[in-house]
């Protein structure tokens, strides 16, 4: 036992053990961050504001006694010398005639008395702790982190996009009342590219701009929300017969809303059949008129022999509505359907925007 005892070099202290890490969020303490425009699951646009919570850790933390067991290196060291000597002697003694050579029992005795010393300093070593109580909670201040996000307070926005203006209100949750596939054909949303946003918007408290990316992905990924909830028959079935589309005439107006004045574009179209027509929609060419240009008016499923008028009313800010009113404008509409058998022929409207009675 003692010699087991000088082979090592035992050391004792006390240590803290970090345990287990929780972070705890004050929301409480939101900050909100620049705000941002995003396309929700439903295929509408938000304007938001990204918040980001102070945050707290809560650590546990255990006294412990840290025991450390290493060899000791003098020990060894003695170890090595004896089971040196032990082993030259030995060698001499063994190659001596005489066998009762007193080298040969000293050299086997040294050995013998070595190799323990040699050896023992490498076997059982190691760190051992031991816990000297419970362990308690230490909280310190984390790291921000994001918590979700709020509607941006505001009234209206204008978003530029691809050369086009786009005037619209915005609700108290911070939805935009333009949908995206207004100018999106959400029939052929695949295709769609990047939307580069300049959004101006009416907040409380004062305007604000915000530029944002919407990948076209993400707006290709919304499209059929946007058709199952949209006001029209959206179904798209198998051709059997081929429709015969017949569009009435185009009709551009200036109307006043609830909301403010608006652009009122309507058509009617009559289907002559054999066959029904499947995502029937109009897509409207201004050239010189963003509030109008790139627009989408959706008729969806028009049935055979069955006459079909759709409405489309286009929001205005008030300098929109102001170079509107009154003026001669040209603007054509061009069909596409679900199977390409809309005419390419485009329907056409030209003369002066004449202002309606109040819708």
């Amino acid at each position: 036992m003692a010699v087991l005892t000088a082979c090592h070099v035992t050391s004792r202290s006390e240590i803290t053990r970090p345990g287990t890490t929780k972070q705890i969020q004050h929301p409480e303490g939101a900050i909100a961050r620049r705000p941002t425009l995003v396309l929700t699951d439903a295929g509408t646009l938000r304007f938001v504001e990204p918040l980001e919570c102070p945050t707290e850790e809560v650590v546990t933390e255990q006294r412990a006694l840290e025991t450390v067991r290493g060899p000791n290196l003098a020990t060894f060291v003695v170890g090595v010398i004896a089971t040196a000597v032990g082993g030259v002697m030995l060698v001499r003694g063994a190659n001596d005639d005489d066998a009762a050579n007193p080298f040969t029992f000293a050299g086997a005795a040294a050995v013998a008395a070595g190799l323990p010393f040699a050896i023992g300093p490498w076997i059982g070593n190691g760190t051992e702790l031991r816990a000297l109580d419970a362990g308690a909670e230490v909280r310190r201040p984390g790291p921000a982190a994001p918590c979700g996000e709020r509607a941006l307070a505001a009234t209206s926005a204008t978003l530029a996009v691809r050369g086009l203006e786009v005037f619209g209100r915005v609700d108290a949750k911070g939805v935009f009342a333009i949908s995206p596939y207004a100018l999106v054909d959400a029939y052929e949303a695949a295709t769609t590219a990047p939307w580069d946003i300049a959004a101006r918007v009416e907040a409380i408290g004062g305007a604000r701009t915000i530029d944002v990316v919407l990948e076209g992905r993400a707006l290709a990924a919304h499209a059929a929300a946007f058709l199952a909830r949209a006001d029209f028959d959206a179904k798209v079935e198998v051709l059997r017969l081929v429709p015969g589309i017949v569009p009435g005439t185009l009709r551009v107006s200036l109307t006043q809303t609830p909301d403010g004045p608006a652009a009122r574009i309507v058509l009617a179209v009559k289907n002559d059949g054999p066959g029904p027509a499947y995502g029937l929609r109009g897509h409207i060419a201004a050239p010189g008129i963003p509030a109008l240009d790139g627009r989408v008016l959706y008729f969806g499923h028009v049935a055979k022999h069955a006459t079909l008028s759709r409405e489309l009313l286009i929001p205005l800010g008030p300098t929109a509505a102001t170079v509107l009113r009154n003026a001669t404008i040209e603007l054509a509409l061009e069909l596409r359907d679900a199977h390409g058998t809309a005419p390419t022929t485009p329907v056409r409207f030209r003369g002066a925007i004449l202002v309606d009675a109040p819708r």
